[in-house]
């Protein structure tokens, strides 16, 4: 019985199956590029002292709260150590955001081309300038 339950769980961890463990590898790759996981990893960078396990306790403003300082953290260190500053902060995409901006500037593009000019990406002006 225990050896069965041995190989089960052998066999569900992934550890036996490479195509399983490259499978659930890619998983939690996937799951670490979240903006949850990509705050904690920032923490983690410049204060060592918290672990992964403390940064799962806290909510959001406060996990937000210690991201900001960690850029702070990084800034003075830059400071210290004569390094040019280098203004690394953590950039969140608000996927909505980046699509209004770029109707917009598609619009501005737009508005302001002149006559004959390709509109705002324009498939068959980006095949013949190469740019797809």
């Amino acid at each position: 019985m225990i050896s069965a339950l041995s190989e089960e769980i052998l066999s569900e961890s992934g550890f036996a199956d490479p195509t399983k463990a490259k499978a659930v590898l890619q998983q939690k790759r996937e799951e670490a590029s979240q903006v949850r996981s990509l705050m904690k990893a920032f923490v983690l960078a410049t204060i060592t002292s918290y672990t992964p396990e403390d940064l799962d306790n806290l909510t959001y403003p406060k996990l937000a709260e210690k991201v900001a300082l960690s850029e702070k953290i990084i800034e003075i260190q830059q400071a210290i150590l004569a390094i040019e500053p280098t203004n690394v902060s953590l950039k969140l995409i608000d996927p909505q955001e980046e699509e209004e901006k770029e109707k917009d500037l598609a619009e501005k593009y737009n508005k302001s081309r002149k006559d004959g000019e390709a509109k705002y990406q324009d498939p068959i002006a980006q095949k013949l300038w190469g740019s797809r």
